[in-house]
């Protein structure tokens, strides 16, 4: 009988049958930790199973087991210890260390490949070592705990440490049975991924001479006009690039089925369309205080895992900020999870969004047209990504209702619509 697969409890993207042995949680090949011949989640629930196995197999009333018990403590209290204090923590190697993830180079900027790989993008690293026998020993790397060994051979090595793009500084401690502890290195590398690189290059057009432009649509929270589009589209036998928040594809997925059986691409538009940066508020691009890593990371990686259970495969390996809020963090984070951004180009937002006509910024559907006309005539659209949106607040004069005229007038003009992953793959 085939395995059960859920959703790994850290990686909700990635399907795995395997289990943490002691708590039982789904994890996936990158969140294993191989501890006592057993897979685990977590140190933590390594030595809990560790200190439980042991109250069964031994006397509790016998010295052994206390001594061993207090050993477990200590490293705990040790591993609170070296989070709180590490600041004051000698670290005595200057070593720099250039490593360059060579094998992960993508193809030369003005080709693309589709990415298939689903999967962070970051160094593999192991570190052997030997030791004293019966001392515990724990990695720390940029000030965050990794993973505590109990060595039962002298030589022994980590497995569990991967790199970051930038510097990486990594201490080694130990604590002997009598509670002393003990710094064994410590030592900084610099990680440099030219894939991390690439991807973090956002796109908003290409340079070329031939006349092809991408339309992209996002999807939010609304599905008012989605099927008119999908209909024009359709009718024009256009291909387009298609933007969706994990809500819509929740919301309506039988627009997301016809949509992906039309032949667009979808990309992730994220979970529930946050902002991340401050440029709202303040007008500098800061990333928001209560915007983490982990926090983006599941803004991502939850809409994926919406789309796979829906239509059984990933998104693409594009994705656009909500409102456009990007900076380098956000980039980065973004590229570790095999994503590029993709904006729209110069004077390209369509401000379908606006639906106050008292606004400033309201365009009327024929004001649209005439715009994107207008920019043809004076600057081209050769390589141009044009954004739009698949939900509309308007109660009346829907965008979509001269998207039929302005393809057709663009037709003539002599342009060719194609999805952005086929925009990138011009080189002239």
């Amino acid at each position: 009988m085939a395995l059960n697969k859920q959703a790994c409890k850290n990686h909700p993207q990635k399907f795995t049958a395997k289990r943490c042995f002691y708590c039982k949680a789904p994890i996936c090949q990158q969140c294993h930790h191989k501890h006592f011949h057993h897979i685990f989640c977590s140190v933590k629930c390594a030595l809990k199973w560790w200190a439980k196995d042991l109250v069964k197999i031994l006397n509790p009333k016998s010295e052994l087991i206390w001594f061993i018990l207090i050993v477990l403590l200590s490293n705990i209290f040790m591993y609170n210890l070296l989070v709180n204090k590490l600041a004051v923590i000698p670290v005595t190697k200057k070593a720099q260390t250039i490593v360059s993830d060579s094998s992960l180079i993508y193809p030369a900027p003005q080709g693309f490949l589709i990415d298939s790989i689903r999967q962070a993008i970051k160094g593999s690293f192991n570190i052997r070592m030997s030791s004293s026998k019966n001392m515990i020993v724990s990695l720390i790397q940029n000030g965050r705990f990794i993973e505590t060994l109990l060595p039962s051979e002298k030589e022994f090595s980590f497995e569990a440490a991967t790199l970051k793009n930038g510097k990486n500084t990594f201490i080694i401690r130990g604590m002997t049975p009598d509670g002393h502890h003990v710094l064994l290195d410590s030592f900084s590398l610099d990680y440099k991924a030219p894939r991390l690189d690439y991807l973090m290059q956002p796109v908003y057009r290409v340079k070329t001479a031939v006349k092809k432009v991408a339309f992209t649509f996002d999807g939010g929270s609304s599905n008012r006009g989605t099927q008119k589009i999908l209909d024009i589209l359709y009718k024009k036998k256009i291909k387009s690039t298609m933007f969706l928040t994990g809500r819509f594809i929740e919301n309506y997925p039988g627009l997301v089925k016809q949509i992906n059986d039309a032949g667009h691409e979808i990309g992730n538009h994220t979970l529930t369309h946050p902002h991340f940066t401050n440029i709202e508020i303040d007008g500098k691009n800061s990333t928001r205080e209560k915007i983490s890593e982990a926090y983006f990371n599941n803004q991502i990686n939850a809409t994926d895992s919406i789309y796979f259970a829906l239509m059984n495969k990933h998104l693409i390996p594009f994705w656009r900020a909500p409102f456009g809020e990007i900076n380098r963090e956000i980039l980065l984070w973004a590229a570790e999870l095999g994503y590029r951004h993709i904006g729209w180009s110069y004077r390209c937002d369509s401000w379908d969004w606006v639906a106050d006509k008292n606004s400033d910024l309201y365009r009327s559907s024929d004001q649209i047209k005439g715009h994107f006309l207008d920019l043809e005539e004076k600057r081209g659209l050769n390589g141009k990504i044009i954004l739009m949106h698949l939900g509309s607040e308007r109660k009346a004069d829907f965008p979509y209702e001269t998207l039929a005229a302005l393809i057709d007038e663009l037709k003539r003009r002599g342009y060719t619509f194609v999805k952005v992953s086929e925009l990138l793959t011009i080189n002239i």
